[in-house]
């Protein structure tokens, strides 16, 4: 279980159709990658979360287009994609005293592995918890 601390970006869009396309093209046009996305949305807004190739690249060029992204760090972790494991991580987390705010990801099944982006509290003490179930 190879985990990571990364900078995701946050922005809020107006829920109307081209704000994605806008937003990564202009990414795109900067020579900034998106390695991990999650879109939520309400009656009122969209909200974007990215974690990017270059994240102070990616919130320059948002801040400049006049949006208003919001930096923080967040936990990946890369788990076996097997049953159990998420399960795994969760309770070790629960059992840690460690809260997941959110969570988002995806699996890469040709690798055999589940991308995981945890936004948690407190960091430090999921990342030891973390730590602990790699080398267990």
């Amino acid at each position: 279980m190879n985990f990571r601390l990364q900078r995701q970006i946050t922005v809020a869009i107006e829920n109307q159709p081209g704000r994605l396309a806008a937003i990564s093209k202009a990414l795109a046009t900067g020579g900034i990658n998106i390695k991990d996305l999650s879109i939520l949305d309400n009656v009122e807004q969209g909200v974007i979360r990215l974690v990017t190739s270059d994240a102070a690249a990616c919130k320059a060029l948002l801040t400049a287009q006049g949006f208003r992204p919001v930096e923080a760090e967040v936990l990946v972790v890369d788990l076996p994609d097997m049953p159990g494991k998420l399960a795994v991580l969760a309770e070790a987390l629960a059992t840690g005293g460690v809260n997941i705010d959110y969570a988002y990801g995806s699996e890469e099944p040709a690798e055999k592995r589940m991308r995981v982006v945890l936004k948690v509290s407190p960091l430090t003490r999921a990342c030891e918890i973390v730590q602990s179930l790699q080398e267990g």
